[in-house]
């Protein structure tokens, strides 16, 4: 993954269509969402594998949780810019992607697909990421509290009139950065 933080992540991409998905250390997945993902019990195919993104069309509740609680982030596309990304990755499955969560976009060769993972606010959207990455089993216990207290008190600062919003913003990456690192630290003396 490029960069230190989940402000963007640039990688290989899959088409992932079949059961069990075969993404080996691909970080970012496309899925179509009539596939494995429509069964709920896909999730714990992926984890240990590297991959931090699956993008699709729709999630039912129990398959982003479970994404989310393997420390994957989805991602959902309208119907039309998830074919058309499918239509990019399938013929060619080392294709780049970039998925920026600041501008809420996917983006690979001339292709620009627009998503929303919680609202326009672009802090409310890093906090969010932040809370699902944080819900990763991956973390130990100790590393979960003490990024958790982190978040907690981030998000309290950001309420206080008057806050430092580019003081907030610097905390937030930081914090997102080292999740990260904690997460990449947990996954690497896993073994699956």
């Amino acid at each position: 993954m490029a960069g230190t933080s989940f402000d963007s992540c640039t990688g290989r991409a899959v088409s992932v269509r079949d059961d069990p998905p075969a993404v080996g250390g691909v970080p970012i997945a496309v899925a179509d969402p009539r596939g494995w993902i429509s069964a709920g019990t896909g999730a714990g195919a992926l984890a240990g594998r590297r991959l931090r993104i699956v993008i699709s069309a729709e999630f039912g509740d129990i398959v982003g949780y479970n994404l989310i609680k393997v420390g994957i982030v989805p991602v959902m596309l309208a119907p039309e810019s998830l074919a058309e990304l499918l239509g990019a990755v399938e013929p060619d499955p080392g294709i780049l992607l970039t998925v920026d969560f600041g501008r809420g976009d996917v983006r690979a060769r001339g292709l620009v697909a627009r998503f929303d993972i919680g609202g326009p606010d672009e802090t409310a959207r890093r906090l969010l990421i932040a809370q699902r990455l944080l819900c990763s089993s991956c973390l130990a216990t100790d590393d979960r509290i003490r990024l958790q207290r982190r978040l907690v008190a981030i998000g309290d600062a950001a309420k206080v009139p008057g806050a430092d919003l580019a003081r907030g913003a610097w905390r937030l990456d930081r914090l997102l950065a080292d999740i990260a690192q904690a997460h990449d630290q947990g996954s690497a003396g896993r073994t699956f």
